[in-house]
């Protein structure tokens, strides 16, 4: 699931698709959109398709592809629940009573004499929290660690 999901090209087709009732873009308009052959395209969607991730429906000649929106659920949900273990951190995190725990990579340390700043790449997304120093030595925080950013219900994150 994560090499099918990790290709950039597959990737931004799931992005481009419509939802199945909107099902009107032919291969050769998802090629153009993406700059790609619609051979190219055309073999994606078969592994998209082989996975459960998209439908098509024919019109003559014309297959139109879709996205199924409960596999896709069902996908995130399962990444969810699988990535910590495969991290190496589902016994750690699992005993945490926090929901809200996003696993990604430190690329950031910024210490200070009391505190230290972390930064994790989640997903492209850079989150960022602030810790004390005496802290961060304790876990022996360093760039490049598999880390978790956990979201308590009492913070609030502002987003413009």
């Amino acid at each position: 699931m994560l090499r099918a999901l990790g290709d950039p090209v597959r990737f931004r087709l799931l992005r481009e698709l419509p939802a199945e009732v909107a099902a009107e873009i032919p291969v050769g308009e998802l090629a153009r959109r993406l700059e790609v052959s619609d051979t190219v395209v055309s073999q994606h969607l078969r592994v998209l398709s082989a996975m459960g991730l998209v439908g098509h429906h024919r019109s003559g000649r014309a297959a139109y592809y879709y996205v199924k929106p409960e596999a896709l659920l069902a996908v995130r949900q399962m990444l969810a629940n699988e990535l910590p273990g495969m991290f190496g951190l589902e016994g750690r995190l699992s005993r945490l009573s926090a929901r809200n725990q996003l696993i990604g990579k430190v690329v950031e340390v910024r210490r200070a004499e009391v505190s230290t700043e972390i930064c994790i790449d989640i997903g492209g997304q850079v989150v960022s929290a602030v810790i004390t120093t005496a802290s961060a030595d304790r876990m022996a925080l360093a760039m490049g660690d598999v880390a978790a950013a956990v979201f308590k219900a009492h913070d609030v994150i502002v987003q413009k």
